[in-house]
């Protein structure tokens, strides 16, 4: 008998099994014997795929920084092949000053970060060690089916190589409410096996122990997503090859085309995505598509979204589109079919660059992504992205999303400009700040002394 007809019936028992033990129903004779004869093997199985996979689960600790305050976190990893490649998520070394990995043998190894991709949740990191490393088997999460029973490993509350046990519960999920950043790939699996603070990075493995996924982050019990393991992968090798991420570009911003609209439409069989705004200068303005039109192809493959999770093939499909090559969009504009080549561009950058002051303040580049989401006026300064109490900057009323556009007569229209600006003044006893604040203008008078008396 096949392995994977044995796991489905092995499953259908324990479950017929269990249900009989809940509501006292007795099995006897032959049968009983059987039915504890199959728990008994399934239960052997899963111990097996717990003990296989424990030893390339590894334990990393984080140490961050906000402002003057240090912290640590803890998540799980994965090991990837046997030169000390690990997959973690990216959220776990976002922002770390250090990061160490421990072993199952306990020894512990400082890690440098190879990359990182937000809009996958991912992180590659590299230890250097003379240890033999246990490399994770690798299934294919394409060929994973909602109810397979799966077992998680990680970390949970610097527990080391907890195991928990459920079932997929199911795919493609898009979770709402997630940074604007990370929604381009916002594909989960979904499990009901535990995924808790600190199980973040390490595996979700399938009844053949074959790794299907990288946990990423729970939502209350029974609610826990999962990156695929195929995207994983991806992911990991355009990473080790340039340390970065190239995807595909449009410049639009889409929503479902539901039933209701598509009546509006007057054609109540219409399937698509609409496009409800057009980002200046990009690819897609370029080429003349305009808010309205609805998209039903993109490079010969049809386009459906009633819902906001089903929008997640087209944002796949732009992302995964070759930059500098046309992309063939078919729409529907005014009741008219027509056809749009549009030159697919690099998508802008995701992660903002940080720049922490001395002056109790911190701040990041104004990204496209910032631009849109604080509906600014214009992409020039810097934006504060944390101010720390008590500080200088605090005291000045300096506040988080202010936008900083002049250090005294510097005008600054990047992070780099920035930077210069500060080290031209940075023996002033007063620095001035021009800030916008909504559609006003502010000036912030910093006094760097105060941070001065503070640390002597």
């Amino acid at each position: 008998m096949k392995k994977s007809n044995r796991i489905i019936i092995f499953s259908w028992i324990f479950l017929v099994f269990s249900l009989n033990l809940t509501h006292s129903v007795p099995v006897q004779g032959k049968d009983e014997g059987n039915a504890l004869k199959l728990f008994d093997d399934l239960q052997k199985m899963i111990i097996h795929v717990s003990d296989e996979i424990k030893p390339s689960v590894v334990h990393i600790e984080v140490v961050k920084k906000t402002g003057e305050i240090k912290y640590k976190s803890l998540a799980s990893g994965l090991i990837m092949d046997k030169k000390g490649l690990i997959l973690t998520n990216e959220h776990v070394v976002d922002d770390a000053k250090s990061i160490i990995v421990t072993l199952p043998s306990k020894m512990e190894y400082p890690a440098e970060i190879i990359g990182t991709d937000k809009q996958t949740d991912l992180a590659l990191l590299k230890i250097k060690t003379e240890e033999e490393l246990s490399v994770a088997k690798i299934g294919n999460s394409d060929k994973v089916e909602v109810g397979e029973w799966v077992v998680a490993v990680g970390n949970p509350y610097g527990f080391d190589r907890t195991v928990s046990f459920g079932i997929i519960s199911g795919k493609g999920r898009v979770l709402p409410n997630l940074p604007v950043e990370t929604q381009l790939i916002n594909d989960f699996i979904q499990t009901d096996a535990a995924i808790d603070p600190g199980s973040s990075g390490g595996p979700l493995v399938n009844l053949r122990g074959e790794v299907i996924g990288i946990n990423s982050i729970g939502l209350g019990r029974g609610q826990g997503f999962t990156i695929p393991i195929n995207t994983a992968n991806e992911v990991k090798n355009k990473l080790l090859a340039s340390g970065t991420i190239q995807r595909g570009y449009l410049g639009v911003t889409i929503q479902p085309l539901s039933r209701e609209y598509a009546k509006y439409y007057n054609n109540p069989h219409l399937e698509g995505i609409l496009i409800s705004d057009v980002i200046s200068d990009s690819p897609a303005h370029k080429a003349g598509i305009k808010p309205g039109d609805i998209v039903v192809e993109y490079n010969g493959q049809k386009i459906s979204a009633e819902k906001e999770e089903d929008l997640n093939k087209f944002q796949f499909l732009v992302s995964e589109s070759v930059v500098g090559k046309p992309a063939n969009l078919k729409i529907v504009r005014n009741s008219m079919d027509t056809s749009i080549m549009v030159n697919i561009s690099i998508q802008p950058k995701v992660k903002a660059d940080e720049f922490e002051t001395p002056y109790g303040f911190t701040v990041e580049e104004i990204t496209d992504i910032i631009y849109q989401q604080y509906m600014l006026e214009d992409k020039e300064g810097v934006m504060v992205s944390f101010v720390e109490v008590g500080g200088p900057a605090s005291t000045a009323m300096l506040e988080e999303d202010d936008v900083i556009i002049k250090v005294e007569n510097f005008d600054i229209r990047n992070l780099d400009d920035f930077k210069k600006s500060l080290d031209q003044v940075k023996d002033k006893k007063e620095i001035m700040l021009t800030v916008k604040r909504g559609k006003n203008n502010r000036f912030i008078l910093l006094s760097p002394e105060e941070k001065k008396e503070q640390t002597e």
